[in-house]
């Protein structure tokens, strides 16, 4: 059974003052997060996350760009509509995460969970993902490759609710 989230104020505040600024909250993005954005809600741009607990937070539309995680959760953590493109993520659990309507484009996940996660409407093309375990995520509308599908371990509930294409499609922004 998962912990009920903190809301977003007390999700920022969890995240300073290693991860954003002290003092303030920074306002969340009306839309999925861009690169070349003036402002960025919660984001990580270039950064190094080892071994660090970001569970049962709600951080929707949060920027990831060019970092590495290592060993983080973020377990039962909203994430929805956030970007994720161009990051390594090893060994990172998103167990019980909300992904619905993410960008996980051209990212690398090495050993990662994705149990129980809401990946419902998320783009999952041109990333790679070796040992990652899928079981019981919401997939519905689900954007993958056929490709990407032959080395997935999906049940056939999953692989029946993903949105397949044989197009890799454009490369993400801020790459």
């Amino acid at each position: 059974m998962t912990r009920p989230r903190l809301p977003y104020a007390e999700s920022c505040e969890r995240l300073q003052p290693a991860y954003v600024d002290a003092g303030g909250i920074p306002p969340m993005p009306t839309r999925r997060p861009r690169y070349d954005d003036e402002t960025l809600g919660v984001s990580f741009f270039r950064t190094l996350v080892e071994q660090d607990d970001f569970s049962n937070l709600t951080i929707p539309r949060t920027f990831f760009g060019r970092s590495e995680l290592i060993g983080v959760s973020f377990e039962n953590t909203d994430l929805s509509e956030s970007v994720l493109c161009w990051n390594d993520f090893v060994e990172v659990n998103f167990s019980f995460a909300v992904l619905a309507k993410a960008d996980l484009r051209a990212a690398e996940f090495s050993h990662c969970t994705f149990q129980h996660s809401d990946l419902r409407s998320a783009d999952l093309r041109q990333s790679s993902f070796e040992d990652c375990d899928f079981a019981e995520a919401l997939m519905d509308n689900a954007v993958l490759t056929r490709a990407q599908g032959e080395a997935l371990s999906l049940s056939s509930a999953q692989r029946d609710v993903i949105a397949w294409t044989t197009d890799d499609g454009p490369k993400p922004e801020g790459g």
